[in-house]
């Protein structure tokens, strides 16, 4: 019977697009929501507190109370899913997906989301690639600035996700786009909200390699930010579990910022 089950959680896994796990990795039963709710104090809060102490979430430390540190770090997982929640309860999906990005990040073996197309290729960029309005002159410096952007983001292909990382010991979205820009002397504030802000919007239509990419959840609220390598592709650091790639524009809510290499 123990077999069978793990033959079948494995199937299920490769099939949704995810590596398996160790079999020492299986992801734990859940426990109920009323283990799982703000004010509890138990081992199900303790497991849950030190998966995404090691997911880089500020717990300070795993004791299994289900308090205001955990009520947030919840909530922000959440948000990076793409998701809204309060953080104080933490349903069975949510549960399934801080386990399953643990068992990537144990595993330390590449993980792809179903749908998603990964681009190993690096971009050198051409200036009538990036050329606006007529300016051959600057689209040339453009395209030598973008250049170099696009070859550093892949030089850190496969790097892990970590909240609040801006080093190539771990990155989060926008500490990418930060890490990948600066030799190019482009810079933002810190979150991919700054960056929405400091960012003219444009269209699909005006979306030029170097640009950059921000995925909105159902409210409106930008969670996500990634550059646009050209041909429909993006380099970005995306969530928990899964590790920073060039892939294929997935998401159906996004707007799209001019950035200014000048």
């Amino acid at each position: 019977m123990r077999k069978l089950f793990i033959s079948t959680l494995a199937t299920l896994l490769i099939a949704t697009g995810y590596a398996t796990p160790s079999m020492a990795a299986a992801i734990p039963d859940y426990p109920g929501v009323e283990k799982l709710t703000r004010g509890v104090e138990n081992s199900a809060v303790k497991k849950v507190q030190q998966a995404l102490i090691k997911l880089g979430y500020p717990i300070p430390v795993a004791n299994g109370k289900y308090g205001p540190a955990t009520t947030a770090a919840i909530a922000q997982f959440y948000e990076v899913q793409g998701d809204t929640d309060d953080g104080t309860t933490l349903g069975p999906a949510g549960w399934n997906a801080i386990f399953e990005a643990i068992n990537r990040e144990e595993s330390n073996t590449p993980a792809t989301e179903e749908g998603v197309v990964e681009d190993n290729t690096v971009d050198q960029v051409k200036p009538e690639e990036v050329v606006i309005g007529d300016d051959l002159a600057a689209a040339t410096i453009r395209a030598e600035k973008v250049s170099k952007v696009l070859a550093r983001a892949a030089s850190v292909k496969g790097t892990r996700y970590k909240l609040g990382g801006v080093t190539t010991k771990g990155f989060d979205c926008s500490g990418f786009v930060l890490y990948a820009m600066k030799p190019v002397g482009v810079t933002f504030n810190r979150t991919s909200r700054d960056m929405r802000r400091e960012t003219p919007k444009i269209t699909k239509e005006e979306l030029l390699p170097g640009d950059l990419v921000f995925y909105h959840n159902k409210k409106g609220t930008v969670y996500h930010v990634a550059i646009y390598a050209g041909d429909g592709k993006i380099w970005h650091a995306r969530r928990p579990g899964l590790r920073l790639a060039k892939t294929n524009i997935y998401a159906k809510r996004i707007t799209y910022g001019r950035v200014d290499y000048t």
